[in-house]
């Protein structure tokens, strides 16, 4: 894990293995689409996948479809729309892109996209026949993954990973945090694991 927060557009690429990071050489790591917008809204999606340690990977569709964040703040432009740029973070290699390239994954896309919409569906078709983690904050996406056997795991668990970096202050990871709630119009819901891990760091003085 990297030893500095650095700043936002700082790209570092992926660090060793550390033996105290939260996922320690586990199969590839597939982020759905409110995974993508919720950590690209706290400015330092980059820093934050890269202090796991992991492999990460959007399915094509996460990747293709046009998203935004807000650009937050309290000013005039604040609900204003920014674009949602993956090329650096897939430049160093800190993130791939994944596709569907058997039936049996094509088929179970079709039938998940009965239940969710079709970026969470080839996210969820992708893990369920390639054994892979899945970082969602979606409701019924983790419903359906858990019903079939899909570890998962949230946006928070990765940001919680990231803020033990010594360099990560607590005013560091308030301004993430606010970012995240500002930008990608995310509040842990009241049954999260991390609700209060959350509430005490974005209310940190």
């Amino acid at each position: 894990m990297a030893t500095s927060a650095t700043r936002p557009d700082d790209r570092p690429r992926r660090p060793s293995l550390r033996d105290n990071v939260l996922m320690a050489r586990q199969p590839l790591t597939l982020l759905d689409a409110c995974t993508v917008v919720n950590l690209y809204a706290t400015r330092w999606m980059a820093q934050i996948l890269a202090a796991t340690g992991e492999s990460f990977a959007v399915a094509d569709v996460v990747e293709r479809e046009s998203q935004f964040v807000l650009r937050g703040g309290s000013g005039a432009g604040a609900t204003a729309r920014e674009p949602i740029d993956l090329q650096p973070l897939l430049d160093d290699r800190i993130l791939e892109v994944v596709s569907a390239e058997e039936e049996d994954e094509l088929l179970t896309f079709i039938d998940l996209s009965q239940e969710v919409d079709e970026r969470e569906a080839m996210t969820a078709a992708l893990a369920i026949h390639r054994g892979c983690i899945v970082v969602t904050d979606d409701r019924k996406a983790t419903r359906v993954l858990l019903a079939r056997g899909v570890n998962l795991h949230t946006s928070l668990d990765l940001i919680r990973v990231w803020s033990e970096i010594p360099a990560v202050t607590k005013a560091i990871l308030r301004l993430a945090l606010t970012d995240l709630r500002q930008r990608g119009h995310y509040d842990p819901p009241r049954g999260h694991a991390l609700r209060g891990w959350w509430d005490e760091a974005i209310n940190a003085p």
